[in-house]
């Protein structure tokens, strides 16, 4: 049986220290792996990882909660998970396009949208800018 993980979050800094592990082992039991990007760099590292490896696909895109700066704790992150902040970043219709056209591997647009479970005024307009992109 074939499997395709169509989440994956390999591109994240988390997987810095055994990325190559990781992708090595979804490749010797031949799953095949749609890596997301959430924002410009990890989008672009999905790109990069895709076209590196026969098994992988990328999606590019801006979550909603990397629209403003935003801070990120254990409440939210889940138990075991690093709090973060994000730094903010607008949708840069031009930056995603060139991704999108740099590779044949780009099999779509994700994590964008609304995410209103964090919802202030600063955030919403952001969110919409974003989406609008």
């Amino acid at each position: 049986m074939k499997y395709i993980d169509t989440h994956a979050h390999m591109n994240f800094v988390i997987y810095d220290q055994d990325r190559d592990e990781v992708i090595k082992r979804t490749q010797d039991d031949g799953v095949r792996v749609i890596n997301v990007g959430t924002q410009q760099d990890t989008s672009r590292i999905a790109v990069e990882l895709a076209d590196q490896y026969d098994h992988l696909w990328a999606i590019i895109g801006l979550h909603p909660i990397h629209t403003t700066a935003s801070f990120h704790d254990h409440d939210e992150v889940g138990e075991g998970g690093d709090e973060f902040t994000s730094r903010g970043e607008d949708f840069d219709v031009d930056y995603y396009r060139n991704l999108a056209q740099s590779s044949n591997k780009v099999v779509g647009l994700g994590e964008c949208g609304l995410d209103y479970y964090r919802n202030t005024p600063e955030t919403r307009d952001a969110q919409e800018k974003a989406f609008r992109g």
